[in-house]
Formats: C-alpha cells, structure tokens, sequence
C-alpha cells in the first residue's frame, strides 16, 4: 500500500511548492515508429524553448533520434531501452530524470500507430494535437499553475470508465490500485487516459514509479493488443491523482472535470477476460462435467 503519510507529504509540498512562479514543464515522448516521431518533433518545434524534451526509443532507432534532436537545437535527454513494456516502461524509467531535475508537469505522448486498427494514425495524432499544439499547451499550463487540485488533463474524448473498459486487465489494476491504498470501489468509480496520452502534475505520477516496477514485470513485445502490464498501467496511470485527491479534467475544460466517453470507437467495451480465457475456462468447465459424469457411470457399474 502507498503509505497515507507519503500521500499527505506530497499534497503539503506541491501546494507549497511554484505557487507564484511559472510551472517547469517536460515533454515525454517515445519514439518507436520514425515517421510518427518526425511530426511530433515538428509540433513540438513550436513550444517556449524552456520546455525541455525527455525522449525514449528503441536501440535501433538511437542514432536516427539523436540526429534530429540535435539538428532541432533544442535540450533534450534521450533514454535507449529494450523494446518492452511498449511507451510505459520507457516513460517508468525517464520519469525518475525529469522528477529530479525539478519539472512540476509532464506531457506524455508517444509515436502510437496500433496498426489493428485502420485508423490509428488518427487516433494519435488527435491526441497528440490536444496536448502539444502550442495554444491548447499554454492553455492547460496556465490551469495547472492555476489550480493546485488540477491532477491530470486528457483529450477530450478520450477519457475512458475502468469499470466499462477494463479489459482483460482488471487483476493487474487492482492490484496496482490496492498499493496505492485504493479499493475495488474506488477503482470502478474511476476513469483513465485511453492511449497513454496526458499531461500531468509529475507528483501525480511518482507513487506509481516508486511502486518500483522493472523491466522483469513487463512481457516481451508480441503485438499483444489486450491483457499485458502496459494495458493494465495505461489504466493506472491516473490512479496517482484518485489517491491524492487531486482533479482529473479534459483538455477542452481544464477548470472542469472530465467526463466518461462510453462510446469509444477505438476501444473494445471488455467487462471481462478477453474471449479466448472465456472460452479455454468454459471448455476445461465442459471438460471436467463430462469427466464428472464418466466418473459416476463407472462407479455405479462396478456395484
């Protein structure tokens, strides 16, 4: 469990803490697929200079990421890891940079194609755009500097009930939910960012991080779609805010609070586990009836 203590400590230093002063914002970006990075990069080629980048990529990738970084002459700390935990596990490990050089807010963002779906190039650049289009990030900037309550801003739209699209993840979040000193209520009673995409008070992120999840928890990349550490901490990644009572808003309404889309078109509605555990549960239930019923025909004939 996040000790209450800790939680208290953290809410007594933020409202302390850039009251008066402009807010330090980082811009967390994974990039894995090139293109997308590049018109990422370009937008982000539009925001005050003092926002620095933390980038994450893949080894393969480094050299092409370095090259444009340097050739944007902007600052910037690049992060190589393995291909695993897709952009989570990448933005775990840079999180702990950008908390101690002292940023107060992080837009996360990430190169995301989800190429199961037709239109995910779509999906990703509308995400994008709400958070990293300069006029709409001096907007949320200016409510985060506002309003000490204001935890985490998503895209409008794209703020999802975990009771309506838990997926095949609901044990994984609630056992994340549970250390950080939430029940299964609470959990159902919120709502996460779909995508991975935010922007957030970084002391809203750091009882995640300091749950001290490694590379070890995370499967290796398999075009998984559902049902992996990644799935289950894009539902958690908000939890932090819920834990500390902080506000969770759209982008479109920042000083508001952001509401339930329960008709997603980029995600499937799962109470449950995904169809294929159903369906192995369901046979070894036939299976073992059927066994049942062996069992009884021949104890009554041996009598």
């Amino acid at each position: 469990m996040y000790e209450s203590g800790r939680i208290k400590a953290l809410i007594v230093h933020e409202q302390a803490s850039h009251m008066h002063g402009e807010l330090r914002v980082a811009i967390a970006i994974h990039g894995f697929y090139m293109d997308a990075f590049d018109e990422i990069l370009d937008l982000s080629q539009a925001l005050p200079t003092q926002y620095k980048l933390f980038v994450t990529t893949v080894p393969r990738h480094e050299a092409v990421v370095r090259a444009r970084l340097d050739a944007a002459g902007r600052d910037y700390s690049l992060g190589v890891f393995e291909n695993r935990g897709r952009d989570v596990l990448p933005f775990l490990r840079m999180f702990r940079d950008i908390r101690a050089e002292g940023f107060d807010v992080v837009v996360k963002v990430h190169t995301k194609k989800s190429p199961h779906l037709r239109d995910g190039d779509s999906w990703r650049r509308m995400l994008v755009s709400a958070l990293l289009q300069p006029q709409a990030l001096q907007r949320l900037t200016s409510a985060f500097a506002a309003d000490p309550s204001l935890g985490i801003v998503g895209p409008e739209g794209h703020f999802l009930s975990l009771a309506r699209y838990m997926g095949g993840n609901e044990a994984r979040v609630l056992a994340i939910a549970r250390r950080l000193g939430l029940e299964r209520p609470q959990l159902l009673d919120a709502g996460y960012c779909a995508g991975t995409m935010f922007m957030a008070r970084t002391d809203v992120i750091a009882p995640l991080v300091d749950l001290g999840f490694t590379a070890g928890d995370f499967e290796a990349e398999a075009n998984q779609i559902d049902g992996t550490m990644a799935h289950a901490f894009e539902r958690c990644l908000g939890l932090g805010a819920v834990a500390l009572r902080r506000r969770i808003a759209s982008s479109a309404d920042p000083f508001g609070y952001a509401d339930f889309n329960d008709r997603y078109a980029f995600a499937r509605q799962l109470r449950g586990p995904p169809f294929s555990a159903r369906l192995n549960f369901s046979f070894k239930v036939a299976r073992d009836n059927v066994g049942s019923a062996l069992r009884r025909m021949l104890s009554r004939s041996g009598e």
